[in-house]
C-alpha cells in the first residue's frame, strides 16, 4: 500500500496512467473493511480518539446530504456520491491502514519502507546537487534566481511533500532502532530547500523549532503550537501573500466566493459538489457561473485546471460554517493523538511531521483529498499501531 501511494504520481506519470486511481482503489478496499462490525469494533477498541474522528466525519457527511437535498444546486446522484467518497478516502485509507498494522510485524513493514525511503533521499539529494551546477531535466523554473529542484516528481510541490513524508518515516525508524540518521535528516532538509517552496521553507523552520522543543519537553502545548504554526506560515509569507494578498489568484477568489457561499447557504452550506470540490470542477458548478469565475483563467469550464486546487474554501463553502469548525476538532483530534498517545519521542516528532504536512498544505491545496494525504495518513497509521506497541 504504502509503495503504490507514496509513488503514485511517479507512476501514473512515468509508466500508466491508471496508478493515478491508486488511493481511490485503497479508499474503496477501506470502506468494505469499515462496513464490517467486527473489524470497525477490532480498530475502533485500540483507539478511542479515531473512533471519535469518524463520528465527526460521519456529522459532516450528513450536514452535506441534508444541504445537498436542500438546495438542489448539484442533483445528480452519482456526482454526489463521489464526492462524498473524495472527503472520505483519507478517513477510510487510515482505518484500511490500521486494521491491517494493527495484525501484522511492524518492524519488518517499517524496515522495507525505511530501505525504499533511504534510497529515494539519497538518490533525490544527488541529482539535487548536479541541479544547481546545470539544467538536468529535473526543474520547474527560477526562484530567487535559484534553479529549483523536482526530482522524478511531476512537480516540486508534490516532491517537497513526499520528502515531509520521508522525514517522518526516517524518525519511526529512528524511535524502532535508537539509531539518529542525522545525515539522512540533513540530506532530506537540505533537499526540501531545493524545492524553494514556500511550504518546505515552513516546514524545515517549523521542523527545527519543533525538535528544539522535544529536546525539553514531553509533548507541545497549544501555545506552542500556535507559535509553530505562525512559524511555518512565516517561512511560506512570500507565497501565502502572492496568493491571497497581492494578486487576484483562484486560490484568493476562492477564500472569498467561499466565504461568501457560506453565509449565503448558512449553516449547513450549498451541498456536495457544488464549490471548490473535483466533482464541482468536473461538472462546471452553478455557482462558478454565479460568480463569474469563467472571466479568470484557469477557473472556466474549458480550462478548468484551478478550480479545485483548494480546501477550507470547498468544506465552508459546501459544508457550512458547522462543519468547518466541526473539521477543525478532526485535526485537534489528530494533535492529541501524536500529543498524548506517541509516546516515544522520535514517534512523536514523526507525527508532528505529518500534522502539520496537512496543516500547511491545506492553505493552498486539497492535500485531504489527494493521494500526498493518503500516503501521510497511512504513515500515520502506522505511527499509531508503532506508538500502541510500545506504550
Amino acid at each position: 500500500m504504502f509503495i503504490l501511494l507514496f509513488f503514485q504520481s511517479i507512476l501514473s506519470d512515468r509508466i500508466c496512467y491508471v496508478f493515478s486511481y491508486t488511493d481511490e482503489l485503497f479508499a474503496v478496499i477501506g470502506l468494505m473493511t469499515l462496513s464490517s462490525p467486527y473489524v470497525r469494533k477490532y480498530v475502533f477498541m485500540h483507539n478511542t480518539y479515531v473512533k471519535r474522528i469518524f463520528k465527526l466525519l460521519l456529522v459532516i457527511l450528513i450536514i452535506g446530504c441534508l444541504s445537498t437535498i436542500r438546495y438542489k444546486i448539484q442533483s445528480d446522484l452519482m456526482v454526489n456520491l463521489y464526492d462524498c467518497f473524495a472527503l472520505m478516502k483519507m478517513f477510510v485509507i487510515c482505518f484500511l491502514g490500521l486494521s491491517l498494522l494493527y495484525r501484522c510485524s511492524l518492524n519488518k513493514v517499517l524496515e522495507i519502507i525505511f530501505f525504499l525511503v533511504c534510497m529515494y533521499i539519497l538518490l533525490g539529494g544527488i541529482f539535487g546537487i548536479l541541479n544547481l551546477f546545470g539544467d538536468i531535466g529535473m526543474s520547474e523554473e527560477y526562484r530567487f534566481g535559484i534553479r529549483n529542484f523536482r526530482f522524478i516528481n511531476s512537480n516540486s510541490g508534490d516532491y517537497a511533500s513526499i520528502l515531509i513524508i520521508a522525514l517522518s518515516i526516517v524518525h519511526l525508524q529512528s524511535g524502532m532502532t535508537g539509531k539518529k540518521y542525522i545525515f539522512l535528516k540533513l540530506l532530506t532538509l537540505f533537499c526540501l530547500i531545493l524545492t524553494l517552496r514556500g511550504k518546505a521553507i515552513g516546514m524545515v523552520l517549523t521542523y527545527t523549532v519543533l525538535i528544539w522543543l522535544l529536546k525539553y519537553y514531553k509533548g507541545i502545548s497549544l501555545k506552542s503550537l500556535a507559535i509553530l504554526a505562525m512559524i511555518g506560515f512565516g517561512g511560506a509569507y512570500w507565497q501565502i501573500k502572492f496568493y491571497f494578498v497581492d494578486n487576484i489568484t483562484a486560490r484568493g477568489l476562492f477564500l472569498l466566493y467561499g466565504l461568501i457561499t457560506a453565509n449565503n447557504f448558512f449553516p449547513f452550506g450549498a451541498g456536495f459538489s457544488t464549490y471548490g470540490s473535483n466533482m464541482a470542477k468536473v461538472n462546471y458548478s452553478p455557482l462558478y457561473t454565479e460568480y463569474g469565475f469563467s472571466s479568470y483563467y484557469g477557473m472556466s469550464a474549458e480550462q478548468p485546471q484551478f478550480l479545485n486546487d483548494n480546501f477550507w474554501p470547498m468544506i465552508i463553502a459546501q459544508f457550512g460554517w458547522i462543519s468547518f469548525i466541526l473539521y477543525a476538532f478532526i485535526l485537534v483530534l489528530f494533535f492529541k493523538i501524536v500529543n498524548i498517545e506517541f509516546s516515544l519521542k522520535q514517534l512523536k516528532i514523526a507525527g508532528f511531521i505529518l500534522f502539520f504536512l496537512l496543516i500547511y498544505s491545506s492553505i493552498g491545496g486539497p492535500i485531504f483529498v489527494h493521494y500526498i494525504g493518503c500516503a501521510s495518513i497511512l504513515v500515520f497509521s502506522l505511527g499509531i499501531a508503532l506508538s500502541q506497541k510500545y506504550k
